[in-house]
């Protein structure tokens, strides 16, 4: 029962993942902005740009980075380091994202991941048969390892296995396209509404003037 119990917990953090509109717009705004070309025009770009900051200046960015900021803290202390960590960048907390973003999908079902592909908005004219449902990225890259050749032989896995791999290369790849596309959407007004407001913004009370 315990096994399953943990099973159970291991399936459902990984949906908890791959649902992550945290993790979706760190991801995607990253994918955006590290190659606007491929996904976007100046005002996809400029929505993405918009996505990136909220992002990162929000209450879970701050709870990650006081996370990641502990633990090397903690880490420091056990060996004995003198001083302080330095305090985690942007650039630190969306390595740390995409990381756990990969690692999870290596163990996602492929019916995860094409259900997490499709909510977050990729267009896919297909639907995994239930023949494959069920395999997993990691599992059958252990399965085709070759300890002799020291290198991976996909040739080794029977057709449903190899078939599997290559779906969750298209599925994995769907993902993040969608990502990216989504933040590219999300805000095609950003610079318009941040001009306007600091206009507006200065007709309101000054708090001294509320009291």
């Amino acid at each position: 029962m315990a096994n399953e119990n943990q099973k159970g917990e291991d399936r459902e953090r990984i949906v908890k993942t791959l649902e992550s509109k945290f993790i979706q717009n760190s991801v995607g705004s990253n994918l955006v902005k590290t190659n606007p070309y491929l996904y976007a025009g100046e005002l996809g770009y400029q929505s993405a740009g918009s996505v990136y900051t909220q992002t990162m200046s929000g209450k879970e960015a701050k709870e990650e980075k006081d996370s990641l900021y502990n633990s090397k803290k903690q880490e420091g202390e056990q060996l004995g380091v003198f001083g302080e960590p330095a305090y985690p960048s942007d650039y630190d907390l969306s390595v740390k994202l995409a990381r756990q973003l990969y690692e999870t999908m290596t163990v996602a079902k492929i019916s995860e991941l094409e259900k997490a592909a499709k909510s977050v908005g990729a267009k896919l004219d297909f639907e995994v048969p239930a023949e494959l449902k069920d395999y997993v990225n990691a599992e059958l890259i252990q399965k085709a390892y070759n300890p002799e050749k020291g290198e991976v032989d996909v040739k080794s896995l029977d057709e449903k296995e190899q078939h599997a791999l290559a779906l969750y290369q298209v599925l994995t790849e769907s993902y993040r396209r969608a990502c990216a596309l989504k933040t590219t959407q999300t805000n095609y007004f950003a610079d318009l509404s941040e001009q306007g407001k600091k206009i507006c913004d200065s007709y309101k009370p000054k708090e001294e003037n509320k009291k």
